[in-house]
């Protein structure tokens, strides 16, 4: 592959871009790509005063602990994304269709996407930070996870002129342009899937500790239907702790909150306390509703905001009842003993809810999922306190 700081990248050509460039794109192996990185960073200077900022640093870590998780679990990887621009001395020679060899010098590439992956594979591996010069404490992988992850493929895209210098404005508009636009979905799906945020870390113990498995599972999608097996998901159980912890007001935003709207710093030990509340209750709930799980799932207990709403519901009672164990499951129970089919004549006491064209079934009347959670929620509450 090189000779000399000669390197010979065999891939995907493609002449149809914008700006005159061409592109090769290619498979190589990380070990192999940090090798063949040129020695001097020519764009370093554009981000080296900020490239260890919080942001950065935050954004680092998170490649970090992903390709870490990867590796040690042998779990599925989105494949790294590494661009160069070969910016003098590029030749190709075509091969066969779009097929072809790329010929140029390492030290006459430059690194314009892909910053971060490298720095991180590179703190993986033991290697120095190409970029800050820095080595890091020892990787937490064995000598033979950090072989297999030095196998992975890295998808290396090259950009150059054929036979041609690509000038400084061109290089300096590539790099801006790729950093600059974030192209990857917004989702607050996605959001919630942080792993190492307190909550997903109390659902994942709310899950257990509620044996959902046993029910059939939590899906990790943000949706279940008719269909699927699963009783809950995923990103409802995160809605339901927030609840708890800050009622009505707590939400989500672009990503899983740090702060309660009291300013509060959401802990584990403030999630810990939480579920203490939030467990009873709702094992005292579905004790009431399994066979309705797996007989009926046409119901309003298949709702994820009347899941939710349990969570509004825990909020309540921790705040204004001091309510032991048996009692909050008591209080579960009190709710599961409900007629959760949707022709039920008791939902005409709840706001959240009217009958349909047709008068037969009770349907949303609020026009929102979050309005008809805190509806739904008001509704238990009320059937709570008419117990007292």
């Amino acid at each position: 592959m090189r000779n000399s700081g000669e390197l010979i990248i065999n891939g995907i050509q493609s002449a149809n871009l914008l700006g005159g460039l061409s592109l090769l794109q290619s498979y190589v192996s990380v070990e192999e790509l940090l090798t063949s990185l040129p020695q001097e960073h020519l764009l370093l200077e554009r981000f080296s005063a900020n490239y260890e900022r919080s942001v950065n640093k935050e954004r680092l870590s998170k490649l970090e602990n992903y390709f870490l998780e990867s590796v040690i679990n042998d779990t599925p990887l989105d494949v790294p994304r590494v661009s160069l621009v070969a910016y003098r001395n590029a030749c190709v020679e075509m091969q066969h269709n779009k097929l072809a060899n790329l010929h140029f010098g390492k030290n006459d590439s430059a690194i314009v996407d892909g910053f971060l992956v490298l720095s991180a594979l590179s703190k993986l591996l033991d290697r120095v930070d190409p970029f800050t010069g820095k080595k890091a404490d020892k990787s937490a992988l064995t000598t033979k996870q950090k072989q297999a992850l030095a196998s992975i493929d890295v998808l290396l895209s090259i950009y150059y002129r054929p036979n041609e210098k690509v000038d400084e404005e061109s290089l300096s508009k590539l790099f801006f342009s790729i950093n600059a636009i974030d192209s990857r979905v917004y989702s607050q799906t996605i959001n919630t899937h942080t792993h190492d945020s307190p909550l997903s870390v109390g659902a994942e113990k709310l899950a257990l500790a509620l044996n959902l498995n046993a029910l059939g599972g939590v899906s990790e999608l943000n949706k279940i239907t008719k269909s699927d097996s699963y009783v809950t998901t995923r990103n409802t159980l995160i809605h339901i702790l927030l609840a708890s912890l800050g009622g009505k007001s707590a939400r989500i935003e672009k990503q899983l909150p740090t702060h309660l709207p009291n300013k509060t710093l959401i802990t584990e030990q403030l999630v810990n306390d939480a579920l203490k509340t939030v467990i009873p209750l709702m094992k005292g709930w579905i004790s009431c509703l399994e066979t309705k799980f797996k007989q009926d799932s046409s119901g309003f207990h298949r709702s994820m905001q009347v899941w939710q709403a349990l969570g509004v519901v825990a909020n309540y009672l921790a705040c204004n009842h001091g309510f032991i164990e048996a009692e909050l499951f008591t209080a579960g129970q009190t709710l599961g003993q409900l007629d959760y089919d949707k022709r039920a004549s008791h939902w005409s006491k709840s706001k959240a809810l009217k009958k349909d064209a047709s008068n037969t079934f009770w349907i949303n009347a609020t026009g929102g999922g979050r309005t008809f959670r805190d509806k739904i929620a008001e509704y238990f509450i009320g059937e709570l306190v008419d117990l007292e």
